[in-house]
């Protein structure tokens, strides 16, 4: 994929910027010009959910891009605001809501409808200058888009966890609602223990156990009479049918008979009896309504009385009905214990799937140490396999992270370009930053100079690069002047 260029209109000022399909420097000479901001609108108009900048409000303009994609050709993509994005591919033009089609926007840009790899595209092409330089293999790309190297693993080696997934996610809602009960229960526990005067509301307890069971005796006679109403709209239909119907019936003796609703052995008595049922279940339900009514009375003058007493503050009318609450934290605690080792197992599971392609693995593992070698951050005797999947960044710090990184998001670009058969742009916001010298900095450039000259590469930085040929795109105050 290469970008040839990008039109942003701002009100009534408007920029157009073009792109060669080599290196690319978005270059001014002091900070804050509007150089993160132009990478931003770039991925905006891929259709992403970008943040704005604090100068720019990215729905507040129009921004056309014209961009090259391996599977379809040339691109045009216009982008108004947040809501959808228009697309024409050869002078066909299609919509597409966002964020709801985003994947099938994507799929055509990137030529794939794997959703893993669509997913985690940003985080391996992209590194921002606030949080990209410190994401190695998972965590966020920018604002709300995410990386996660394990997701990344199963779209380019196929491996389905989907229903293991909706499992990790299920016991983790369940496990979160159990944290809050235990907060709730460890605070009743705590309000009951700091005051032997502070008991629950017995009252309140009780007035609510018999407006509980008042709603369940009102619940079954209301069913019980929609029952019999039923019943007796059916009865009702049968007499009329059956007179309608004038049917004869012709006794042993040969005289014949007329059917009719009165000479039905039994008809009448069980219309009569269900009237009878009817009329005691009704007078049962305005005895239960009534005492309904008259409980919810008497609960609501207490809130009111409470409300008007000012002795009694919101904390303590809280801890009360906190200290009424039957809820236990010890059998709390148990079942977190069990869903926490559940969720433990289901994990253990996917990471087992994801990690069981070791073709996929042992690639990205064998360059991503080419190249942290090549930048001095380890060798393949210092860094495992399994480093690959690291959570432990406290040991990396300055330009090693950021060395690092760098290494890490290459290895992951060259694997997505052999799985998808294409090339990816390379967009660098300020690679000169956390403290890297500029003999780091030419190690990097380097790097892309030999395997990924057939890359379009795009940087955004207040240095200058030496690199063969470059496109230098300048910002003088700021981005649209």
């Amino acid at each position: 994929m290469i970008f040839c260029s990008i039109h942003i209109k701002e009100g009534m000022a408007e920029r157009t910027f073009n792109f060669s399909k080599g290196v690319n420097l978005i270059y001014s000479k002091e900070n804050s010009t509007g150089k993160t901001t132009l990478l931003r609108f770039m991925l905006y108009s891929l259709g992403y959910n970008i943040p704005s900048t604090r100068n720019i409000k990215f729905d507040h303009c129009e921004v056309v891009a014209q961009i090259y994609c391996d599977s379809v050709g040339d691109l045009s993509l216009s982008r108004f605001n947040n809501d959808f994005i228009e697309v024409m591919i050869k002078s066909e033009k299609k919509t597409y809501i966002l964020p709801d089609q985003l994947h099938e926007l994507h799929s055509i840009i990137f030529g794939t409808e794997n959703q893993n790899i669509l997913d985690n595209i940003l985080g391996a092409i992209y590194a921002d200058q606030e949080k990209g330089w410190t994401l190695l293999n998972r965590g966020t790309a920018i604002g709300s888009i995410r990386f996660n190297i394990e997701a990344l693993i199963r779209g380019l080696s196929g491996c389905d966890c989907s229903e293991l997934i909706c499992s990790e996610k299920q016991l983790e809602r369940e496990l979160g609602k159990y944290h809050q009960m235990f907060s709730v229960a460890k605070y009743r526990e705590g309000i009951i223990a700091e005051s032997g005067t502070l008991v629950a509301d017995n009252y309140t307890v009780e007035s609510n156990v018999a407006v509980s069971q008042l709603l369940i005796q009102q619940n079954a006679l209301q069913n019980e009479l929609k029952r019999i109403d039923k019943t007796l709209t059916d009865n009702k239909h049968i007499r009329h049918y059956v007179e309608e119907m004038k049917l004869m019936i012709q006794l042993p003796d040969g005289t014949t008979v007329p059917v009719t609703a009165e000479n039905i052995v039994g008809l009448s008595d069980t219309i009569d009896y269900l009237v009878v049922k009817r009329k005691m279940i009704s007078s049962d339900l305005r005895s239960v309504m009534h005492q309904l009514s008259s409980l919810q009375k008497e609960q609501h003058a207490e809130e009111e009385q409470l409300a008007f007493f000012k002795s009694e503050s919101l904390i303590e009318i809280f801890d009360k009905k906190i200290a009424a609450v039957p809820i236990n934290a010890v059998a709390i605690g148990k079942e977190m214990k069990r869903l926490e080792k559940t969720l433990k197992g289901v994990r253990k599971e996917i990471s087992d799937k994801t990690k069981s392609d070791t073709n996929v693995t042992k690639s990205l593992y064998e360059n991503m140490v080419k190249f942290a070698t090549e930048l001095g951050v380890g060798n393949s005797e210092s860094i495992a396999t399994s480093y690959l999947f690291t959570s432990n960044l406290k040991e990396l710090s300055g330009a090693v992270l950021h060395k690092t990184v760098f290494a890490f998001r290459l290895a992951y670009i060259i694997e997505i370009e052999k799985h998808l058969g294409i090339k990816l742009p390379i967009i660098l916001d300020s690679p000169s930053g956390k403290e890297v010298d500029q003999t780091n900095i030419q190690l990097m450039v380097n790097i892309l100079k030999r395997d990924f000259s057939d890359n379009q590469i795009i940087i955004a930085s207040i240095f200058q690069y030496e690199f063969d040929s470059v496109n230098i795109i300048k910002i003088n105050n700021r981005l649209i002047e």
